[in-house]
């Protein structure tokens, strides 16, 4: 059990690394506190939503990790999301991260992770941007 933990951990870092390669440091990261209610513990699908709440980017959870595809099938739009879940004595550490590229310049766009919203983002002028939301329950 200790050994299949490690390796997640390993997994989610080198994939953390490729997301964060793909989306380069010109779009800015945004980091902030991970909303209570969001239970990243059994997540299913992230989604990537317009003003309009259409979804544009979608992805299902396997191992802690979603790729981010458009229904649109001439659509560039792309991304990944990574789940992180630490335990340590009684505190436990929640953290999504998200990479997207592709999509609309300065557009504004909502996470949400199974129907309920985490955050509200722009893109960068290259239509990119990077996420990273923690809380650590005790």
């Amino acid at each position: 059990m200790k050994s299949n933990v490690k390796l997640l951990v390993v997994l989610s870092l080198l994939l953390t690394a490729v997301a964060t390669a793909q989306v380069k440091n010109t779009s800015g990261r945004i980091k902030d506190a991970l909303p209570v209610g969001i239970n990243l513990t059994d997540a299913k699908v992230v989604e990537i939503r317009d003003d309009g709440g259409r979804v544009v980017l979608r992805g299902t959870f396997s191992n802690f990790a979603a790729r981010l595809v458009s229904n649109d099938t001439a659509a560039k739009a792309k991304g990944l999301a990574e789940i992180e879940i630490e335990k340590s004595g009684a505190a436990t550490k929640h953290e999504i991260e998200v990479a997207v590229e592709n999509l609309p310049a300065l557009a504004t766009f909502k996470l949400v992770v199974d129907g309920k919203e985490v955050a509200t983002f722009t893109t960068s002028k290259a239509g990119k941007r990077a996420l990273k939301y923690t809380r650590k329950d005790q």
